[in-house]
C-alpha cells in the first residue's frame, strides 16, 4: 500500500542507508540465512493474496521491514537495463548473504543505480605518500 500511495523519497529512508551504487552482499550466518528463505518465502506467498499487483518494489520493501524486524542484514538493489524495445525497466531486489530472498538474482540484467542496507560499510582513507 506504501508503493501505491507514497512518493519513493517518502519512503527511501527507511529502506536503510544509502551507500550509492556500491553493490555488495551484507555476510550472514546459517540462522539467518534460514530466517532470510523463510521470509522471503512468505513475502512471495502474501504477494498473491493482496487486492493490488504486489510488484518487486513493493516485495522488496516488505522483505526489508521483515528482516529488519528479525534482525538479519539484507541489502535492497535498485537497478535499470533498456529493454529491446528502447525501455527502461526498473527492478528491487533484496539479497542477504547468498539468499535471494525477493526479486532473484538480477545482477545479470540490471544495472544498480541504488543500494540499501542495515549494514554499515567501512570508511575507505586515501592512501597517503
Amino acid at each position: 500500500l506504501l508503493v501505491l500511495c507514497a512518493p519513493f523519497k517518502f519512503f527511501a529512508p527507511g529502506l536503510g542507508s544509502h551507500h550509492g551504487v556500491s553493490a555488495f552482499i551484507p555476510v550472514v550466518n546459517a540462522e539467518q540465512q534460514v530466517a532470510a528463505l523463510s521470509i522471503g518465502r512468505a513475502v512471495r506467498i502474501a504477494s498473491g493474496y493482496t487486492p493490488w499487483n504486489a510488484n518487486c518494489q513493493a516485495q522488496a520493501i516488505a522483505a526489508r521491514w521483515l528482516l529488519g524486524l528479525f534482525g538479519v542484514p539484507y541489502a535492497v538493489f535498485y537497478g535499470v537495463v533498456k529493454d529491446p524495445v528502447e525501455h527502461m525497466k526498473a527492478h528491487a531486489w533484496v539479497c542477504s548473504g547468498p539468499v535471494q530472498v525477493t526479486g532473484g538474482y538480477a545482477f545479470d540484467e540490471f544495472t544498480v543505480v541504488a543500494v540499501f542496507s542495515n549494514v554499515s560499510l567501512p570508511a575507505c582513507l586515501p592512501r597517503k605518500g
